[in-house]
């Protein structure tokens, strides 16, 4: 089975749009939300023709805002129920994988021919993937001299060098085919997967050559992303996600989860005094999940003597208000909301709402980009 990840890696994002007359969906399966987004090439530009989002709780049992695993007939009718709702058209789907079932990994080789290098890869990546390799999907990038980071900028030391690094990257075979299964029922067809790390960086970058971390603050967990001369660096899964602080202010207010969901979007890291009690909850687990994503920026650095020059934040959790101070209280960078809608055209009056949005949005609609720049 084919699933080539690196139709389109960061680098090659700067490539022109081939004509392409059919629309594509990008469906990102999040852990407490579907969210679709179908775009369509007009002119060079992909254009927004529509987009939806519905929650996992109910079709999981459960309360809207909650992470939920649905059994897959619940999510073929979780699809459609979303197609219609949003007037999805389109049945060519790209499909995100999480980082959670993935491996993204460089490795070094030595220098050798492109064939002999092919043979090499799939037997030594036994050494780098922690799964039988005879269970996962596995592609691979081998980086161009002048971006592997640190000394080989200098074109003295790139003639000489005697190691070529490879971007790896596996994901578990019984995921693509569970999410291939799905979409068939759905009546939809994946055409192409893409770990979700990959799609967000389509999204979110376009020529930036120094180093930016992007912080994906999901409900179930957080996924930091460090790209470097627009390749994926680091890709780094931290266990707690923003559910951990609902169900922790449910806990400590004594409130159901429906409540403490609104007091924890309502208030924030607010400075209010009345506001105290709730920002005591929440600011120990949002130092917890900035503490470890700032680990993969210092081990990076302690690499390849490259420091990030920017932080952007993606995901459900990127809208709590003061989020932005924090943020950049922490890494002492800029730091920017994601804004993934800037990629594509759509009517003006959207913009408020796509602003709004847009960071829950960012690894569906790079999907859908990777389609339209093939």
């Amino acid at each position: 089975m084919d699933v080539p990840f690196f139709k389109n890696l960061p680098a090659s994002t700067l490539a022109l749009f081939k004509e392409k007359e059919t629309s594509v969906v990008g469906i990102d399966f999040g852990s407490s939300s579907l969210k679709m987004v179908q775009l369509k090439k007009v002119k060079e530009r992909a254009v927004l023709q529509t987009y939806g989002e519905l929650a996992l709780g109910p079709y999981g049992g459960g309360e809207i805002g909650k992470t939920a695993k649905l059994v897959d007939q619940k999510a073929v009718e979780m699809i459609k129920d979303l197609m219609k709702e949003a007037n999805i058209t389109s049945r060519h789907a790209v499909v995100s994988i999480p980082l959670r079932s993935s491996f993204i990994t460089l490795a070094s080789f030595p220098v050798m021919s492109d064939k002999d290098l092919n043979e090499a890869i799939p037997y030594e990546a036994r050494r780098y993937i922690p799964v039988p390799t005879s269970e996962v999907l596995m592609d691979w990038w081998v980086l161009p001299p002048g971006v592997s980071g640190g000394a080989d900028k200098d074109e003295g030391f790139a003639k000489e060098r005697k190691f070529s690094e490879v971007l790896l990257v596996a994901i578990h075979r019984d995921v693509v085919e569970k999410y291939q299964n799905i979409l068939k029922e759905a009546g939809m067809e994946s055409s192409s997967f893409e770990i979700e790390a990959f799609s967000q960086v389509r999204s979110l970058l376009s020529r930036e050559v120094a180093p930016v971390l992007i912080v994906d603050l999901g409900a179930s967990s957080a996924k930091v992303t460090l790209v470097d001369y627009g390749i994926v660096r680091l890709a780094h899964n931290i266990d707690r996600g923003f559910q951990d602080l609902t169900q922790a202010l449910s806990r400590a207010l004594g409130v159901d989860f429906e409540r403490a969901e609104k007091l924890k979007r309502d208030t924030g890291l607010s400075d209010r005094p009345e506001h105290k009690e709730i920002v005591s909850v929440v600011r120990p687990l949002l130092e917890y999940i900035f503490s470890e994503s700032l680990k993969v920026a210092t081990e990076y650095r302690r690499r390849s003597n490259h420091s990030i020059k920017r932080v952007i934040l993606t995901g459900g959790g990127a809208n709590l208000k003061g989020i932005l101070e924090f943020s950049i209280n922490k890494f002492g960078v800029e730091t920017k909301l994601a804004n993934p809608f800037g990629k594509v055209q759509y009517p003006a009056f959207l913009e408020p709402a796509l602003k709004e949005i847009g960071p829950s949005f960012s690894t569906a609609l790079g999907l859908g980009l990777r389609e339209l720049q093939e």
